[in-house]
């Protein structure tokens, strides 16, 4: 378990963030959750709801302070929406919306706008977006020195990573296989945006969807995953991880006889997917160091120290950032 520390997060505490002023505190509503948890990254002091509670792991990293923010649910998975008197009775008058092909299609602006939000967006499907949505932001919430110091991470690590692969030969790609739920039965598509930390990791996952589907979660048998015959497994549950070894069926696999298995950091938020934020700018470069340790040679650990401190101002201790890469807690 995580040893206790003292993070500072908190009104003001984040670099180029000046202090809440009045009427700004607690003042903004996100729908989705990767909204919300790009607001808490850009400016903690802001947000005024989560969506759901809080996971246990999530709270490791988030003091306190935040742990008791309302719930006023939002718009995610299997229709989830949020109760719209909740919403009224809570007061708030701002929204900010991260745009994703997945939710734009969804009543989202329109739903908050008749409840008298105004509702501020940025673009944040990809990765590639990430340096203009943190410059968006830091113009919508005067913010503009924090804006650009995660902006100019976000454009000096996908430059960085593109440079380490830009001449990587297709027969040296790594297959993939991304395990997801408890059971892993069901996985990511290949040229999907789901897949997009994949490939510009030098990776390319092996399952194979529809047409129109490839955005979708399919459930995957695991004959497929055995017909798939993977180089690598990405683990997404941490109870799957920690059994797969021993797992009757998983066990038989020959990624995971080898010990080409590897679970995905998930500290606050997941470094890949589900939901895909900010946090993919430091997993692109933990798989692409994983699977490609002689193009980029980076030391994992020490950048992992220097993206908590940049985007959530987190002093981490040796053991604790050693922890981000075990699979601690439950789901």
């Amino acid at each position: 378990m995580f040893a206790a520390f003292l993070p500072c997060i908190g009104a003001g505490a984040a670099e180029g963030a000046p202090p809440a002023v009045s009427g700004d505190a607690r003042s903004v509503y996100c729908p989705t959750p990767p909204s919300a948890f790009t607001l808490y990254a850009f400016a903690p002091e802001l947000l005024a709801a989560w969506n759901t509670p809080l996971r246990d792991y999530e709270k490791k990293f988030i003091p306190p302070q935040y742990h008791d923010l309302p719930i006023l649910g939002g718009w995610y998975g299997q229709g989830f929406i949020p109760d719209r008197e909740m919403l009224l009775a809570s007061g708030i008058k701002k929204a900010f919306y991260l745009s994703m092909s997945m939710h734009d299609h969804l009543p989202i602006e329109q739903t908050l706008t008749s409840l008298g939000m105004k509702v501020s967006t940025a673009q944040g499907g990809s990765m590639k977006d990430m340096a203009a949505c943190f410059l968006t932001m830091g113009r919508l919430y005067n913010r503009e020195q924090r804006g650009q110091s995660l902006a100019a991470y976000a454009d000096a690590t996908l430059n960085r990573v593109a440079a380490a692969m830009k001449d990587l030969p297709s027969e040296r790609r790594t297959r993939v296989y991304v395990a997801l739920e408890a059971n892993g039965l069901a996985s990511v598509c290949k040229d999907s945006e789901r897949s997009e930390v994949l490939e510009a990791a030098g990776a390319d996952s092996v399952h194979m969807c529809p047409p129109g589907a490839e955005n979708a979660q399919l459930k995957v048998t695991f004959e497929q995953v055995m017909a798939y015959n993977p180089d690598v497994v990405l683990v997404f549950h941490p109870n799957l991880m920690r059994r797969i070894r021993t797992d009757p069926q998983w066990s038989a696999l020959p990624a995971v006889q080898a010990g080409r298995v590897y679970f995905i950091p998930r500290g606050p938020f997941s470094w890949i997917e589900r939901p895909a934020t900010y946090m993919r700018l430091m997993g692109v470069q933990w798989l692409a160091n994983l699977l490609h340790p002689d193009l980029y040679a980076v030391d994992i650990k020490a950048e992992s120290r220097r993206f908590m401190k940049l985007f959530f101002n987190l002093d981490l201790s040796d053991a604790q950032i050693n922890e981000l890469f075990e699979p601690y807690g439950t789901f």
